[in-house]
């Protein structure tokens, strides 16, 4: 008699309202919990890894700004040579680029000078966004296309004395993925008596006007904003000129370094 009896109460409650009040409580607490992690991935996750992104391309920007301070002196004759870590985050540390600059200027005879020469880079990816160093400066290209300059290239111009450094880094070294990245740097212009690195060639133009400076790469953009908006050149495609009728006395410290990524 208890089994029918206990039969006929759990026919009784599952026909019941307080049933089908128990099946919605829980079929409304699964589509909430699966709402909740649709959310997390579609919105979450995307947020987080960009974050992380964000925070990878600023350390990125950092460590260049050390590399690019270590280069200089390098360029500027101030040390033969210079190590360097880097510490990666899953994209790619190379030496690259067909980047160039063309100087020129007028002569007080009236004549043409000029310089050409390969300059190259050291990037690394992070994402799809490229942190770089070039020309003494560092560069930041995102996937808009928009460059910033976070480092300044050398460029001096005081007292109608204009110095140009121009580094042609060598190389063809690359690495990728993860961990720390070690580079070494070395002056190879002119060697030493000692047979060691090298030093800087220098390039003097003397009582010059119409100085013009092409420069040709992915970065071109925004050296063209750098010389606009902090030496106040006027600017016109991948040309900047010095805007003045003084006579200037012209300085280009061309160095040669070999970058070697282990």
């Amino acid at each position: 008699m208890k089994p029918n009896r206990k039969s006929r109460l759990f026919k009784k409650f599952l026909f019941s309202n307080d049933a089908v009040s128990e099946v919605l409580d829980f079929v409304t607490m699964i589509g909430i919990l699966m709402l909740s992690f649709s959310l997390i991935g579609l919105v979450g996750y995307p947020t987080l890894k960009s974050a992380q992104e964000t925070r990878y391309i600023e350390n990125t920007r950092q460590s260049f700004i050390v590399l690019a301070e270590n280069i200089n002196k390098i360029a500027m004759g101030e040390a033969p040579s210079r190590g360097v870590e880097l510490k990666m985050y899953g994209g790619s540390l190379k030496v690259t680029g067909k980047s160039t600059i063309m100087i020129n200027a007028t002569n007080s005879s009236n004549q043409n000078n000029s310089f050409l020469s390969d300059m190259r880079s050291i990037e690394n990816s992070v994402g799809d966004t490229v942190v770089a160093y070039e020309g003494t400066g560092v560069w930041v290209k995102y996937p808009t296309g928009a460059i910033l300059n976070p480092y300044k290239p050398l460029i001096s111009n005081k007292n109608n004395i204009l110095v140009i450094p121009v580094v042609y880094t060598a190389g063809i070294s690359s690495t990728s993925g993860t961990g720390v990245s070690h580079l070494n740097i070395c002056q190879e212009e002119i060697p030493t008596d000692e047979g060691g690195c090298g030093k800087p060639l220098l390039t003097y133009w003397g009582n010059v006007s119409n100085i013009t400076i092409t420069i040709t790469g992915p970065y071109s953009s925004a050296w063209m904003d750098y010389f606009k908006n902090s030496l106040k050149w006027e600017t016109g495609g991948t040309t900047a000129t010095l805007n003045t009728t003084e006579k200037m006395d012209v300085y280009i410290l061309r160095s040669t370094v070999r970058a070697a990524i282990t």
